[in-house]
């Protein structure tokens, strides 16, 4: 029988793995995004998944005519 720590860890392994990676990836994004050394102000862009926010929010409340791109 598995102690309930054990199978704690053993069910939630992905998450317990990839949620700390995922943290680390975004830190390290902002981190050098922010670093004058490696992107000067006019490079600088958002992070990736506010991009992706941005542009599917622009898609969703966009007119139904802007979003087709079918000739006039």
């Amino acid at each position: 029988m598995m102690s309930p720590k054990q199978s704690f860890i053993s069910r939630n392994l992905i998450a317990i793995v990839m949620v700390p990676s995922l943290i680390g990836i975004h830190m390290g994004w902002s981190y050098m995004q922010n670093n004058r050394k490696l992107v000067t102000a006019d490079e600088q862009i958002d992070l990736p998944v506010v991009t992706l926010a941005k542009y599917l929010w622009g898609k969703l409340t966009s007119p139904e005519s802007e979003r087709t791109n079918s000739p006039k």
